[in-house]
């Protein structure tokens, strides 16, 4: 991705949020725009045009509805673009990164967004504003623009203006994925799990795999209970790296005689090589190597 500094023909509509990377310019008034969406800058006339696009970062849908471009006395516009974030986890939760408007290969750093807090499993409008100090063609202009997440060091997501512009975004998935691993008088039992790229930052090219365990104890643990940490669980990866749960998503759970633990947030998260497919191997061994620890695998297609 190629990031460039220019004169300042992209500004903020309103300085109310936070801004992003170098001022880009304007694309030159040029093109023939979408058939079915006319306007004129001349005339004063909006162009509206539907989006709908979806990606995908840190636990969100997020679809770009729609973009209008709207001109003003002066010859230049302001430009919204209108979103649908979609909380996929049971947290009430702000996207990590405000996004960034690419405009054409520079960055507009007059951008301003209203990037909303989401109830958990929830959706929530949001919107990114610009303005153009010269509008030419207004439907060339939304041809160039991009709304990216990330940085070029993270895994990004980048979602095109342009009608026929391909959303560049890995959807999480969800695993279906059962087992038990026993060791002494403790029962892991993996219940499911997602593999989706990691949105930590200069992580590009790594994948987070997340596996959700109940934790179940049998009748001889001691009077004072048996812990269960997040170091206690590995994974071997399909190319052969053996990997020990990263703390992201940290275990530490009081284990007490017979007692089950079903909490939805125990999530024993590895950070894994892109792509993902492939047979994984996951152990788990609270004795550190002093027995034989328990394995279960699966494959990921």
């Amino acid at each position: 991705m190629l990031i460039g500094t220019s004169a300042l023909l992209l500004t903020a509509c309103n300085d109310k949020d936070t801004k992003a990377g170098p001022t880009s310019e304007a694309a030159a008034p040029m093109g023939t725009g979408q058939p079915g969406e006319t306007t004129a800058a001349a005339n004063g006339q909006a162009t509206v045009r539907t989006v709908g696009k979806t990606g995908w970062y840190d636990g969100f849908d997020i679809t770009v509805d729609k973009a209008t471009v709207v001109p003003d006395q002066y010859g230049g516009a302001k430009v919204r673009i209108d979103l649908t974030y979609k909380n996929n986890t049971t947290d009430n939760k702000t996207l990590s990164e405000n996004p960034y408007l690419q405009v054409g290969k520079e960055v507009d750093a007059g951008a301003s967004f209203d990037n909303p807090t989401v109830p958990g499993k929830g959706s929530a409008a949001g919107d990114i504003t610009t303005s153009v100090q010269k509008l030419g063609d207004a439907q060339h202009l939304l041809d160039t623009i991009s709304v990216v997440y990330g940085q070029a060091a993270d895994n990004q997501t980048t979602i095109p203006l342009q009608a026929d512009g391909k959303v560049d975004s890995i959807a999480p998935k969800t695993l279906d994925v059962n087992g038990t691993l026993v060791q002494d008088q403790t029962t892991i039992q993996i219940t499911g799990g997602t593999l989706s790229p990691s949105y930590t930052k200069n992580e590009h090219g790594k994948m987070d795999l997340a596996l959700h365990i109940k934790i179940i104890g049998g009748t001889g643990i001691s009077d004072g209970g048996l812990n269960i940490f997040t170091e206690y669980f590995s994974v071997k990866t399909p190319d052969g790296q053996s990997l020990t749960a990263d703390d992201r998503s940290p275990i530490n759970e009081l284990l007490a005689r017979s007692q089950t633990i079903d909490n939805a947030k125990d999530f024993v998260d590895f950070v894994v090589p892109a792509p993902g497919p492939g047979t994984y191997v996951v152990a788990y061994d609270a004795t550190k190597g002093a027995s034989t620890a328990p394995t279960f695998s699966f494959t990921v297609s």
